[in-house]
């Protein structure tokens, strides 16, 4: 799928596998189970976007393509996929694309692919599921879970009015009672996922038009004015440093990093060993907001981490 896109995702899955894996099945009609992921290189050539093994009352496993580009040809790729997964596990297969925005709806993504002979004749018939993200009711990512939800930003449903599907997706986070840290983590994967189909300037006047309900975090407010926090205090104390003398304090320079490496870790995976002793040891506010905003757009960890 769409690299700038792949590892928030792959992070959403990780992070909340059991929901992931109940809300797929549930579509491919296997009984849920206990998940486990599974090594997805299938080959020296194949490598899947996701494999689950489902051990509820008969073991399956799920396979997971993420589309975001729209490209033809994937149901043979999904066929090539599920084989040797099918191989390698010795388990019934169940294949499934979740296209991610209309414009990478492929007109070959029928369902079904049939494979003909020398003469025509079908002698190969694939079945997989075809889940678009935007045919789908915000409600139906609701239940299925805090991981899962983020997805209900990307409907058609809520494309008619962002605002109230996004105050439903707050309020069901805090029904499901999720810790602040982890609203926050979705928070920062909503703002990214609505990339996949909304204007930059769409996604951060949504943010900056619920400024009034989000708490008041340094976390918050990157995502609502395009920068970590840059509020200022009047006065100087005495022994503050120059960057306390602009407003920012030490607990928000600390905070400034650690949404750094958050996103990082959301949008390139865990970091190289020096990120994080580079991150913390950058003590200007300004240039970790420029990284904050870099993060959106940087093609990983090197290029992130030249932000000047």
């Amino acid at each position: 799928m769409s690299k700038p896109f792949d590892a928030m995702l792959n992070t959403l899955i990780d992070g909340h596998l059991l929901k992931w894996s109940e809300y797929l099945a549930a579509r491919v009609g296997v009984s849920p189970g206990l998940a486990t992921s599974l090594d997805t290189d299938l080959s020296s050539t194949l490598q899947a976007d996701r494999l689950f093994r489902i051990d509820g009352p008969i073991t399956a496993v799920l396979h997971l393509e993420l589309e975001a580009t729209g490209k033809l040809g994937r149901p043979a790729q999904l066929l090539r996929y599920n084989v040797a997964a099918s191989a390698a596990t010795d388990l019934p297969v169940h294949s499934i694309i979740m296209v991610l925005r209309p414009k990478a709806n492929a007109s070959d993504l029928t369902g079904q692919l049939e494979v003909p002979d020398a003469n025509g004749q079908t002698y190969l018939t694939f079945k997989y599921t075809v889940v678009r993200v935007w045919q789908e009711s915000v409600d139906a990512f609701l239940s299925a879970g805090p991981g899962v939800a983020p997805l209900a930003l990307l409907t058609d449903e809520a494309a008619g009015n962002m605002t109230a599907a996004f105050a439903r997706f707050r309020e069901h986070l805090r029904a499901e009672g999720v810790s602040d840290s982890v609203e926050r983590d979705l928070l920062i994967s909503t703002y990214v996922l609505c990339g996949l189909r909304y204007s930059k300037t769409e996604t951060e006047n949504l943010y900056r038009d619920l400024n009034m309900t989000l708490e008041d975090s340094t976390t918050y407010q990157h995502i609502l004015n395009k920068g970590i926090i840059q509020g200022r205090t009047e006065g100087r104390a005495e022994g503050q440093t120059e960057g306390q003398a602009k407003g920012i304090t030490i607990g928000q320079k600390q905070e400034a990093q650690r949404l750094v490496l958050r996103l990082g870790v959301k949008r390139f995976g865990p970091s190289p060993t020096n990120a994080e002793a580079v991150i913390l040891a950058i003590s200007d506010h300004d240039r970790l907001e420029r990284m904050a905003e870099r993060a959106i757009d940087a093609t990983g960890w090197d290029d992130l981490l030249t932000t000047t």
